[in-house]
């Protein structure tokens, strides 16, 4: 029975958590068609992870990376764009 639960409570989580994800990349999509698409493209960045590509974006939105433009992004529009351009799409 508590091997039951636990599945059952993973199964919820995950259902909580994978919507959020996708809804992320759509986000990331809209915010880099309106503030990035001018000089970059999602292909720009294939093959790099989610992960690094939040701390480059956060380094060029701090000034601590040089970068053609000043970039203004909240930390969540940050995020989302750095899921969609990690996701591949």
């Amino acid at each position: 029975m508590r091997t039951l639960s636990i599945a059952a409570f993973i199964l919820a989580m995950l259902a909580t958590v994978l919507p959020a994800g996708a809804a992320d990349v759509a986000t990331g999509k809209a915010v880099a068609q309106a503030k990035c698409a001018q000089c970059h493209d999602a292909e720009d960045w294939e093959g790099e992870d989610a992960a690094s590509l939040e701390s480059l974006i956060r380094d060029i939105v701090a000034g601590t990376v040089k970068h053609k433009t000043k970039l203004s992004l909240t930390p969540a529009e940050i995020a989302a764009v750095a899921a969609y351009w990690g996701s591949g799409h």
